[in-house]
């Protein structure tokens, strides 16, 4: 083997990113991360890893962080914020944060950018979609959807500056580490806080072979490219009742019509903003969670990156012994 790529990973504390490292590591990378004042680090902290403190929101801390002439840069940090109150903190994160570390890794002469964006990007789609599929994502209601969109293409620009630009677009990812993503949904049955589901569609994949994909798109994603790693498609309620019935809650919600469960999802926003503690769901999430008949295909990730999609039962399974195992569950 060659002399140890170098990697320098935003959102490296996050779910997929937490993951990504440890693969980094494990496959003999050199590994600087990102880090802000407030993440926890824990998961982390038995590796040999370079943690530097900044913010994507701040291009002079990017500058800094980012270790001259380094391989490839992982911009996984990203806001996926469904409440509007927050919209503002969301687009300062999920736009000029890209636009920020494109800037910073085009200065320090970055070779490759992976940007890990969502099929969010897509927006309001139905049918099967595939990187051809037109992006709707630019005229969206949802801040979510309208920021993932914005931050590709301010991704893209860096192209233009010589860098080899690659754009990963996870659907619904679950696994180990994930505890304020669907990992949240186990809390919810078993502290009897998800009364209703609504029939939606979901597109389920494991957190594993989504960072493999990036490691994968690293070594040959093609430049300019869009990536989508989509998941087993289920109805939401499926999903719902295979969570439950591994985590044995024995508490599966009852399925009301969409439009029910959007009013819902209103009336609780507004009082929300009135007392100022956040929505189980607002209308953003309601939306996404009756999204019907939309499944989005990954042949091109499964061709060019040797993807893998494993069964939603494994998904599941992997995320809730690893809550067990972090004694939260």
């Amino acid at each position: 083997m060659g002399m140890a790529k170098n990697a320098f990973v935003t959102g490296g504390t996050g779910f997929i990113g937490t993951t990504l490292i440890n693969k980094l590591v494990n496959n003999g990378w050199q590994v600087t991360a990102l880090y802000r004042e407030s993440s926890t680090r824990a998961p982390l902290n038995n590796l040999s890893i370079t943690w530097v403190k900044g913010s994507v929101t701040n291009r002079e801390s990017l500058i800094n962080a980012i270790p001259e002439d380094c391989d490839v840069v992982f911009h996984l940090a990203g806001d996926t914020n469904l409440w509007s109150k927050y919209n503002p903190r969301q687009t300062a994160v999920n736009v000029e944060g890209t636009e920020n570390t494109v800037g910073a890794s085009v200065r320090n002469n970055v070779r490759v950018f992976i940007h890990t964006s969502s099929v969010a990007a897509w927006g309001d789609i139905s049918g099967t979609v595939s990187e051809e599929t037109p992006q709707q994502g630019g005229g969206s209601w949802i801040n979510y959807e309208r920021t993932k969109w914005a931050g590709e293409r301010e991704a893209l620009k860096g192209q233009n500056d010589g860098m080899r630009v690659v754009i990963l677009n996870p659907a619904n990812v679950i696994g180990p580490h994930d505890k304020n993503n669907w990992g949240r949904l186990f809390f919810a049955l078993r502290d009897n806080k998800l009364p209703f589901i609504a029939d939606g569609s979901v597109s389920i994949t494991h957190v594993g072979a989504v960072a493999d994909a990036h490691l994968a798109a690293a070594e040959c994603g093609q430049s300019g490219e869009r990536y989508i790693l989509g998941g087993e498609y289920h109805p939401f309620p499926q999903f719902v009742r295979c969570i439950n019935n591994v985590s044995n809650a024995n508490n599966m919600p009852v399925t009301i019509p969409a439009f029910l469960f959007r009013g819902i999802a209103r009336v609780s926003t507004g009082f929300a903003t009135l007392t100022n503690n956040e929505p189980a769901v607002t209308p953003e999430l309601a939306k996404l969670m009756t999204r019907k008949d939309v499944s989005y295909s990954s042949q091109k990730a499964i061709k060019e990156l040797d993807y893998t999609i494993p069964p939603m039962q494994k998904s599941v399974q992997d995320c809730y012994s690893w809550l067990n195992k972090e004694g939260l569950i």
